[in-house]
């Protein structure tokens, strides 16, 4: 064969079939069929091409707009698919356009959690009706009150005070009957600290004095009543 660019001949083997169809190399090299000329009338072609497609036609469109400075309408942005989730706190259907794992509408959340954040203490903690506990003693107090008609919340309420040349927030465990209530489990210098932050009456039942509390738990649920923490 001679080459239709520089007009050297090379060998190909093909099958008279592809031979008759046309279907083979024309060119020596991929340098020749690359340098290849086109016509005027099929670059003309290609043109008429390029500029009736879709893509061509939408990017001249945002150009012009931008160089107008013509800013697109935020309701021709595409809505995001809303994800739904069932309340922990009231049963209720909830929707957010971001978190896959929410569990809480707000004001549900306000209403059964403190300010400090769930799991930072190192006691057995987990959610029990609605309310989230930091310990055991917790959990033990919490359920006394339920089951005593006392009303009894979560604090939400934090009160500043300087620790090791910092800024922290303190939050008290519960409210009960409006009265601000701390389950401690010993007495320390930085809880001294926190308590002195308060500018409001304070009840502290500490290890000594949670018994009351505890031994009606377990009398009637047993040792284990962690274990009525909801799964």
């Amino acid at each position: 064969m001679i080459c239709g660019k520089c007009g050297e001949t090379y060998t190909i083997f093909i099958t008279d079939y592809k031979f008759e169809k046309g279907d083979y190399r024309k060119f020596c090299s991929r340098k020749c069929a690359n340098s290849k000329e086109w016509s005027n009338e099929h670059k003309k072609k290609l043109s008429e091409t390029c500029k009736n497609s879709d893509k061509v036609k939408i990017a001249n469109q945002l150009i012009g707009l931008k160089l107008r400075g013509v800013k697109r309408n935020k309701s021709e942005k595409k809505e995001k698919e809303k994800i739904s989730f069932i309340c922990l706190y009231c049963g209720e259907v909830g929707y957010d356009d971001n978190n896959k794992n929410r569990k809480y509408h707000s004001e549900c959340w306000l209403k059964c959690s403190g300010g400090i954040r769930n799991g930072s203490s190192r006691g057995k903690h987990g959610w029990y009706k609605g309310f989230w506990c930091d310990s055991s003693y917790e959990l033990a107090f919490l359920i006394y009150c339920l089951e005593h008609n006392i009303k009894v919340e979560r604090n939400r309420k934090g009160y500043k005070y300087y620790y090791k040349e910092k800024n922290h927030y303190y939050y008290p465990d519960f409210r009960v009957n409006g009265i601000l209530t701390e389950i401690k489990n010993y007495k320390s210098e930085l809880t001294n600290i926190k308590l002195k932050s308060v500018d409001e009456k304070i009840n502290i039942i500490y290890k000594d004095t949670i018994k009351p509390f505890l031994n009606y738990v377990e009398n009637k649920y047993g040792k284990n009543f962690i274990r009525l923490y909801d799964k």
